[in-house]
This record gives structure tokens, C-alpha cells and sequence, in this order.
């Protein structure tokens, strides 16, 4: 074997050749994201994900051959394109060569290049070789993030880890910002039901006023829906099969609250609801949060489900006191995660567990 491996980015044309190294690589561990023969999301699209510019896949190859990948997944939107989730793999004869140190020196190097300024990855809490790896790479412990995987029939939990490489560390970040609810709007035949597509022309102007009132959000209304027509094409996408939903609390033919919930990609994520509420600054302190999260437990409840979880900005100090009222426990904080406005944002997440007898 070359002592000496190369670290490059890879082409899509060599898709067939990368998974068929991660396939090998997640037959080797038990601590990637997934199980034999799922494939990775890029999987989908190799072309479309490297060339989205803030996202990217390196390979380490050894007298030809691949031995070890890094991904590098970047955020979807304005306010966090600066951050990429990373992953690695590497084939176990090489394990303990610098092929993982490799990767990450190169990955932070095209990061660099790329004018991102946080790198970030989860870590099994039972993986103690990684974590003291990602420590000597300059990664700092975020939190836990509790009962996130289920691999063999048990649970396993993870921590976060992140590295700052912003060239301007000291641009400011976001104070705490307890915004005041306005007098409370009529809520005249308030009611709480899955979204349908004849919602589409309320929903979409919903989904315009609430990305537009507050700093909270982190899609911007003009990366949000175009127009009806794709406020209808979502809505009709949420009601097919059993893993995604979006429930809205309308009130007088509008919308002044909505939720909305997804489950894991992969199997071993699969017991987690992912969950997204947000509510018309006209209607806070009207009771319609509490509403909405009611609904969003009967939906977690009634497909036995384990864990249900969100990320908030940590400067969005009424919704973290809302959600800790609800019974969501806070797990680990991504330091700058967001800028907006000119300012970094942390993101904190908080999950609930819960149990069957």
C-alpha cells in the first residue's frame, strides 16, 4: 500500500466509483448515518450537489485506488450557505494512516476557498477514537443530541462539533431579542387541520408575512415560495404517503400558524420528527402555538414515533421559553451558525423524547 495518499475533489462521472467505496466503507462501522445499501442523498444527484458551490465530496486515493471520503453538505439558504456538515469515511486496513487528517486539512482548505466560514459534524458519544480526532482538528463539543440513531435494536446518542473559520471573527453576533406580541388579532373559526391544496393562495400569503417580520426564520420570504401555483404543488406533496405533514391553524379564510413535520431519510433516523412551527407575530400570546404543538404530538404519538425535534435561534428568546414549556429540553447549541443581517446567529437545538409502554 502507498504510504503517501492524494486528496482531491471528485467528478460526476465517477458516481458509480464513490458509492461503491461508501457502500464498502459503511460495511465496515457501525457509526455512518446508515445502514447497508441505503445510499447517500448527493447519491441522487452528483452533478446537481457539487455544483451548488458550497457543497462538495473529496476522495483520498492510494496508487489509484480510493480508500477514504470526506462530504462536505452546505446550507440551502442565504443565511447559513457559509456553513457545511461534514462526514467521513475511510476503509478500515487504512485506519490509523493520516487519511481522515488528510481529508479534513483538505476539506477546510477548499472551505477556505469557498468563503465558508463554519464546518460542523455529529460524532457518536461512543466513538471516543473520532471525537479525540476531531478535537486535535480544532473542533469544539456543541452538545448532545440524544437518542438521534437507533443501530441494532439500541439507542445511541451524539454530539456536535463545530469549527469557526470565518476570516472576520469579530463581526458581531445576535443579542438576545424578545420581541413584544402585538394586540391580539379575532380568532374567529380558529381551526387547527391539515393543509390542502385548496390552501394554496392563504398559505403562500402566509408563508410571505411570516419570513418577513422577524429575524427568526431562516428561509427569507424571496427564497420561499414563487408564486400559488408552487404553494399548491407543496401542499399537494404534503398529503402524499405517511412521512411529512404540514397543519395550519386558519382562522377567517387566512392562515396565522402553521406546522409543519418530517421523519428521518434513513432507517436508523427513522424514529425522529423533525418539526418547523411558526405563528403571525398578530396572533402570539393567543394560544395558537399551543394549539399547533398539540396536533404536532398527536401526529408523533400516533405513528410511535421516539423523538421529535427542532433548531431555534438562540436570540429568539420567546420561542425557547415556548418550547421549553412544551416540554423540549435543549441539546446542543451550532455557534455562528447563520448570518443575517450582518450579525451571527446561533442555533440551538431542542428535542422531546417519548415513550411507549
Amino acid at each position: 500500500m502507498s504510504a503517501e495518499p492524494n486528496f482531491r475533489e471528485v467528478r460526476p462521472s465517477e458516481r458509480r466509483d464513490l458509492l461503491a467505496l461508501v457502500a464498502r466503507v459503511d460495511s465496515e462501522t457501525d457509526f455512518l448515518m446508515r445502514e447497508l445499501g441505503e445510499q447517500p442523498l448527493w447519491a441522487r444527484d452528483l452533478a446537481g450537489f457539487l455544483a451548488t458551490g458550497n457543497s462538495t465530496i473529496l476522495v483520498a486515493e492510494a496508487g489509484g485506488a480510493p480508500v477514504g471520503f470526506l462530504s462536505a453538505h452546505g446550507g440551502r439558504f442565504r443565511r447559513n450557505r457559509g456553513v457545511a456538515t461534514l462526514a467521513v469515511g475511510v476503509l478500515r486496513e487504512w485506519s490509523g494512516r493520516g487519511v481522515a487528517t488528510g481529508l479534513f486539512r483538505a476539506a477546510e482548505d477548499w472551505a477556505r476557498g469557498a468563503g465558508l466560514h463554519r464546518l460542523e459534524l455529529t460524532v457518536a458519544e461512543t466513538n471516543p477514537r473520532a471525537r479525540a480526532l476531531y478535537d486535535r482538528l480544532g473542533f469544539q463539543d456543541e452538545g448532545p443530541m440524544r437518542d438521534t440513531l437507533r443501530v441494532k435494536g439500541a439507542w445511541r446518542s451524539e454530539r456536535l462539533m463545530g469549527k469557526f473559520i470565518g476570516a472576520d471573527a469579530a463581526m458581531p453576533d445576535w443579542p438576545p431579542l424578545a420581541l413584544d406580541a402585538l394586540p391580539p388579532a379575532p380568532l374567529d373559526g380558529l381551526e387547527i387541520r391539515r393543509a390542502e391544496p385548496a390552501d394554496a393562495a392563504a398559505y403562500f400569503a402566509y408563508d410571505r408575512a411570516v419570513r418577513g417580520e422577524t429575524h427568526f426564520l431562516m428561509r427569507t420570504a424571496d427564497e420561499s415560495l414563487a408564486d400559488v401555483a408552487a404553494a399548491r404543488r407543496f401542499l399537494a406533496e404534503q398529503r402524499i404517503g405517511d412521512r411529512s405533514a404540514t397543519l395550519v391553524a386558519a382562522v377567517d379564510g387566512g392562515i396565522a400558524g402553521t406546522v409543519s413535520l418530517w421523519t428521518g431519510v434513513y432507517a436508523r433516523a427513522a424514529h425522529e420528527a423533525g418539526l418547523g412551527l411558526a405563528v403571525r407575530r398578530e396572533y402570539w400570546a393567543s394560544g395558537i402555538g399551543g394549539r399547533l404543538m398539540e396536533a404536532a404530538e398527536a401526529w408523533v404519538r400516533a405513528r410511535g414515533l421516539h423523538r421529535l425535534a427542532l433548531w431555534v435561534f438562540a436570540h429568539n428568546t420567546r420561542a425557547r421559553a415556548f418550547y421549553r414549556a412544551q416540554g423540549f429540553e435543549e441539546e446542543a447549541t451550532a455557534r455562528r451558525y447563520a448570518l443575517i443581517d450582518g450579525r451571527y446567529a446561533d442555533q440551538v437545538l431542542m428535542a422531546k423524547l417519548y415513550r411507549y409502554d
